[in-house]
């Protein structure tokens, strides 16, 4: 779990990296608050229901940032006082223990550079950025997409469209390889500042 922002008042874009996969998620924020990153974990688990959400989630590594900082805000369902999700720490100024995540970071500046006006972005286009982003083939995974990959990792026997289920109940889309857009323009609230 990390957070991505272009000005320091906002807004911030609060991401998961699943490992394995090379699936990312991210959510839009006002406040760059424990408490308003620690509700995506209360609508995720809400959404995908206790036991989706405990296999997806069981395990989140972040940095020690401030909007990270209330750890019982994360590991617990504020609402049942249920134990959620283990959250561990990286070391300060330690990005090499969670490099995967800062790479895929990069994909997130080619669409949205450091010196464009975020302010108007919305759920949808984050959800449509991070489509094309998962639809992306990389070396890594010997050029499938995180998107193939997750919907490999997640299918079962008896449901073998599982992970594309996920994905979609998450606003993750597959989009055509060659149709598939790392750049600026797909979003059209970008400007620059």
């Amino acid at each position: 779990m990390d957070t991505v922002l272009n000005c320091q008042s906002g807004p911030y874009i609060q991401t998961f990296y699943f490992e394995g996969s090379g699936i990312i998620i991210g959510f839009i924020h006002e406040n760059k608050t424990s408490e308003s990153m620690a509700k995506t974990l209360d609508n995720l688990e809400n959404k995908l229901g206790h036991d989706l959400y405990r296999e997806l989630f069981s395990l989140i590594l972040t940095d020690r940032g401030v909007e990270f900082e209330k750890v019982d805000l994360f590991e617990f369902n504020q609402d049942t006082g249920e134990f959620r999700t283990n959250i561990f720490y990286c070391d300060a100024y330690r990005s090499s223990q969670k490099p995967h995540v800062e790479n895929t970071h990069n994909y997130i500046r080619d669409i949205i550079p450091n010196e464009i006006d975020i302010s108007n972005i919305t759920q949808d286009d984050l959800d449509l950025m991070f489509s094309h982003i998962n639809s992306t083939p990389r070396n890594s995974l010997k050029g499938k997409t995180p998107y193939e990959v997750f919907c490999f990792m997640m299918s079962t026997f008896d449901n073998p469209e599982r992970g594309k289920e996920i994905l979609n109940s998450l606003n993750i889309k597959e989009i055509k390889r060659d149709e598939v857009v790392l750049k600026p323009y797909l979003l059209k609230h970008n400007k620059n500042k």
